[in-house]
């Protein structure tokens, strides 16, 4: 059986915009004076249970990280795009908490979940309310001097990214009860829940840091290059979630235990044949499975090349966007952080 093994460097430029990141995200949060706040400093690693302060593992802050790295593209002032970057991040966060009650995910970052600690119904509400705080964060552009015309563009398009990324979570869930799932239909949906938030931060960073005086030829590059991050990024999602270690937060295996349609799933369910294709339908019809079902599975993938057929994908995708960074009019040094971080994505271990 494949085994995952960390070769990734996180890329320096993620150090680079934390403290600006956390900062903003925190202060935006501390101005929402409500008992809710209790449950999502928790969920944001900032809070126990209690609200006691602690330091837990707070996730790589990857979306505002890149809208940052946006903005560096087009010479333009950070700062100027941390209403988009603490926007973009509170989306993604209620689209975690509300993916982990619906795949029944009782961990997140080695942590009890939400809704674990606190009930499903909490949990949504919680959810949902970070919804706003976001809605709320990207008013602040204008305040800050960005025009009208690009505010409203922002608000916008973060509109509809977080349309398309629920679009796509509902495919994901429908897929559960569909016994086949074409490569295609996967690749559709994964531009949805996972591409839309990753694609609209590049774009955003570029387009509100230049305050809308770019050629528009740098902010359309990286919304197309944030297309192929964002496959990128749930491909290996995927193959973490079959072949993966504890690292990433989550149980080893989580997505066969959980039946997910992922890719793995999807290639195994579609190219296996005679015995081997009976038997993983079979397993996957079963209301529950367990360590053997799993190894089955396992074995299954293995003889039909499922990992190698996954990777091949992280692979093409991460050849499409580096073709489209080396077309881009950028400073070679944020150039390469753009390559250090497609290196990241397609060899991350959690």
């Amino acid at each position: 059986m494949p085994v995952v093994t960390d070769r990734a460097n996180v890329p320096e430029f993620f150090a680079r915009y934390q403290p600006m990141i956390d900062t903003a995200l925190r202060s935006e949060l501390a101005r929402y004076a409500s008992d809710i706040r209790t449950t999502q400093r928790y969920h944001m690693g900032w809070a126990d249970k209690n609200g006691a302060d602690i330091d837990a593992t707070q996730g790589k802050r990857l979306r505002p990280a890149m809208v940052l790295l946006g903005a560096d593209a087009v010479g333009g002032e950070t700062r100027s795009v941390l209403p988009v970057a603490t926007a973009l991040e509170y989306v993604h966060n209620f689209s975690l908490i509300h993916d982990d009650i619906e795949d029944r995910d009782r961990f997140r970052h080695h942590r009890p979940t939400l809704w674990v600690v606190w009930g499903e119904e909490t949990a949504i509400v919680s959810g949902n309310s970070m919804l706003k705080l976001a809605d709320r964060s990207t008013r602040a552009l204008c305040e800050i001097g960005v025009s009208l015309g690009v505010s409203l563009v922002a608000q916008q398009q973060i509109a509809q990214a977080y349309m398309r990324m629920i679009e796509g979570q509902y495919m994901d869930i429908a897929f559960e009860d569909r016994n086949t799932v074409s490569v295609d239909e996967y690749l559709s949906m994964i531009e949805r829940k996972t591409g839309a938030l990753i694609e609209t931060s590049l774009y955003l960073g570029a387009l509100v840091a230049s305050n809308g005086n770019s050629n528009g030829r740098v902010p359309d590059g990286l919304r197309r290059a944030g297309y192929e991050f964002g496959r990128l990024f749930q491909i290996r999602d995927d193959i973490l979630g079959v072949w993966g270690s504890d690292e990433t937060g989550k149980p080893v295996c989580g997505d066969i235990l959980n039946k997910k349609k992922s890719l793995p799933a999807i290639h195994a369910l579609n190219s296996s044949t005679g015995k081997a294709a009976a038997q993983m339908r079979e397993i996957y019809d079963r209301e529950e499975l367990d360590d053997r079902d799993v190894q089955s599975v396992l074995k299954i993938m293995d003889e039909a090349g499922t990992y190698e057929f996954c990777e091949s994908m992280s692979a093409k995708h991460w050849a499409a966007a580096s073709e489209i960074i080396d077309g881009l009019d950028i400073d070679e040094r944020i150039r390469k952080d753009f390559f250090d971080l497609g290196e990241f994505l397609v060899e991350r271990s959690s």
